[in-house]
């Protein structure tokens, strides 16, 4: 009570502390909404940041929106998008054509061994079923017998019937061909010697002790059927297909299997090309 008796005297509040506790109410309500909900803010930039803090991922708030604002996300760009791994393109020049030691050599009526007489380094006799005891080049010769462990695990019987010739064994069945046979058919049937894969030391005829051993029937056989689909898995191929005498210069042999490496087959394989000539991009040799 004041003297006089006059009512209590009511205390005004100044302006600026008005303001002050309306800015406290705003913050605590904001505080409160916050506490509901998932959002997390970024953390605030040091001082010593500067402009630099949008190089963190963040881009900048733009104008006119509030400092609790949620930041707005970076899209993503083809840069910032992983690369996908890509399949280099196989190696054509990994292995010469010519040279008669290598695994990719190609020899036909047009490509003759260099010299005619070459003989294999490295010649060895694989442990398989055979009519004529076979000799390969060692890695031929390897990847042989691990396939014919595989065919007998699937049920079929493999026989290894003539691999390795001489020059001078080849000699001798090209001359007794042309005696029997006559030459037409001998030049579409026989390599002339020097001029057979044979004798590289990575050809081999296959077949399954049948009569129908190098014969064209061998083809309906289900151990023809097996080596057509599985013997590129162990860098095996059939080198004369059915109806590719005009690049091969040599008619149908079902039987006769050329050792070119796992990596080779399998690009065969997966290309769909049949015949060493189109898969090394080599003229078609039909005649001497």
């Amino acid at each position: 009570m004041t003297a006089g008796g006059a009512g209590p005297r009511l205390r005004t509040v100044p302006r600026r502390a008005t303001a002050r506790l309306a800015s406290v109410a705003a913050a605590t309500a904001l505080v409160a909404l916050l506490a509901g909900c998932s959002l997390v803010l970024p953390r605030a930039s040091s001082a010593s940041a500067g402009p630099t803090a949008a190089s963190a991922g963040t881009t900048a708030a733009p104008s006119g929106t509030s400092a609790g604002a949620a930041p707005t996300t970076r899209p993503v760009t083809a840069s910032s998008r992983p690369i996908a791994a890509t399949t280099p393109a196989f190696d054509r020049t990994a292995h010469s054509l010519r040279a008669p030691t290598s695994i990719w050599v190609v020899v036909n009526k047009q490509r003759p061994l260099k010299p005619k007489t070459y003989v294999p380094p490295d010649l060895v006799t694989p442990r398989v079923p055979h009519t004529n005891v076979p000799q390969l080049r060692k890695a031929a010769a390897a990847a042989l017998v691990t396939m014919f462990a595989a065919a007998k695990r699937d049920g079929i019987t493999l026989y290894s019937l003539s691999a390795y010739r001489s020059y001078a064994t080849q000699k001798s069945i090209f001359e007794r061909n042309l005696a029997s046979l006559g030459r037409a058919t001998t030049l579409n049937l026989t390599a002339k010697p020097g001029y057979s894969e044979h004798q590289t030391g990575l050809a081999d005829d296959l077949g399954d002790g049948s009569s129908c051993d190098l014969q064209v029937c061998f083809e309906s056989h289900p151990a023809a059927r097996w080596l057509a689909e599985h013997s590129w898995k162990y860098g095996w191929v059939l080198r004369y297909p059915l109806g590719y005498t005009r690049i091969t210069g040599i008619q149908t042999e079902p039987w006769h299997f050329r050792y070119i490496g796992k990596p080779a087959a399998k690009e065969m394989h997966r290309t769909g090309v049949k015949t060493l000539e189109q898969f090394f991009r080599l003229p078609p040799s039909p005649d001497y």
